[in-house]
């Protein structure tokens, strides 16, 4: 490339360069002159400033238009028309734009957006729900300790402020209490679950019935779940007269024949089986046996003899019968009285102290029973459907 042709392409170059560069404001001249309008506007003519808003916003000049339209509001602040130019809006007796319009107009920034009332209260349902049922339930556990104090204002006035407490706080709060002491505020809470029937409450009562150490609370206990009327409450009681601990047993026998629930009959006559009473009767014989050579069986081979011993065999000694009646002396004096107690309980009479007697009344009542049961639990949920807003 010679140096005038490279001359010639750099001065092409810098041809183009200034065709496509964007002119400066001040290089426009109606942009100069709408400029110069807005400097030289009467700052006390509000018709003049709202003309010319009018002709800068037409012309593209948003900016100058909003300077012009602001002139206007500041000699008229209630010039409707300029407010509202500048994104105002009119609510009361006071002009708002932005935030403050969203704000006025009862918008709620909530996560980077602007929500209605009533979305702000569907988002935010959950956080205000959790924080209004913490305070609540430390409310109620407030009066429970007041109750628990056994002085007798104190216990007096928490029992009040109780029960004017919403019931949506209560049930973590007592099931809490069932572990507490003293016992009187145990019996409390299990006699507050009774009245509220919630089948949530069901596993805490269940846990006390077996472990309480104090029998009034036990009682208590059981009657709650009574009152709550689960089918199921009898299988994990009926489970519990399988455990290793004499103690649990006989209490869930206890609670088993309290609830009332005919199931329980099968589980606690399996029981009683198992530990005395119907076993099978066996045999043993206690025998002295003696061998000896009774005769000879002879045979003749050619030129020989052979002589096979017969062996007879002599016995002597006895034979017993036996039958077990109790596998352990804990078993009369603790569980077979529990036992004969719940089966008493259920069948609203005595059969007596052997288990027998017992499996021939399921048996022949069994259909009758069940059928009860079933019928009774149908009207149970039927009552508490209807009760369900």
């Amino acid at each position: 490339m010679t140096p005038r042709f490279a001359s010639i392409v750099l001065a092409l170059a810098a041809v183009t360069l200034l065709a496509l560069a964007p002119a400066s404001a001040g290089d426009d001249p109606g942009r100069a002159d709408l400029e110069r309008r807005l400097k030289t506007l009467d700052a006390q003519d509000v018709q003049a400033a709202y003309k010319l808003a009018l002709e800068l916003e037409a012309a593209g000049a948003a900016d100058l238009a909003a300077k012009a339209y602001e002139i206007v509001v500041g000699i008229d602040p209630e010039h409707r028309a300029a407010r509202r130019a500048l994104g105002f809006e009119k609510i009361g007796e006071r002009w708002y734009r932005g935030n403050e319009l969203k704000r006025a107009k009862g918008f709620v920034h909530h996560d980077g957006r602007w929500l209605t009332a009533e979305e702000f209260a569907a988002a935010t349902r959950p956080q205000r729900e959790a924080a209004a049922q913490k305070q609540g339930e430390q409310r109620v556990l407030g009066y429970l300790g007041m109750i628990a104090s056994r002085v007798p204002d104190k216990v007096t006035k928490g029992k009040r402020l109780f029960a004017v407490e919403d019931d949506k706080y209560k049930l973590a709060p007592l099931a809490q209490a069932l572990r507490c002491e003293p016992a009187s505020l145990r019996i409390y809470a299990a006699q507050q679950l009774a009245r509220m029937a919630d089948p949530l409450s069901a596993p805490a009562l269940l846990k006390r019935a077996i472990y309480d150490k104090d029998a009034d609370v036990r009682r208590a206990v059981v009657l709650a779940l009574k009152e709550i009327g689960s089918p199921s409450t009898v299988h994990p009681l009926g489970r519990a007269l399988d455990s290793r601990f004499r103690d649990v047993r006989v209490r869930a026998a206890e609670a088993l024949g309290l609830l009332g629930d005919e199931l329980a009959y099968p589980y606690i006559i399996k029981k009683w089986e198992g530990r005395a009473g119907n076993f099978p009767r066996v045999y043993f014989a206690q025998t002295n046996q003696i061998s000896y050579i009774q005769d000879f069986d002879v045979e003749v081979a050619q030129t020989s003899f052979i002589a096979d011993p017969i062996v007879g065999v002599l016995q002597e000694g006895v034979v017993q019968a036996v039958k077990i009646h109790a596998t352990s002396q804990s078993f009369l004096i603790h569980e077979r009285p529990a036992f004969n107690g719940a089966l008493g309980n259920l069948a609203g009479t005595d059969l007596g102290k052997h288990v027998g007697a017992w499996r021939s009344f399921w048996l022949e009542n069994k259909k009758r029973l069940l059928d009860g049961r079933a019928d009774r639990y149908a009207k149970l949920a039927e009552v508490r459907k209807q009760k369900t807003p």
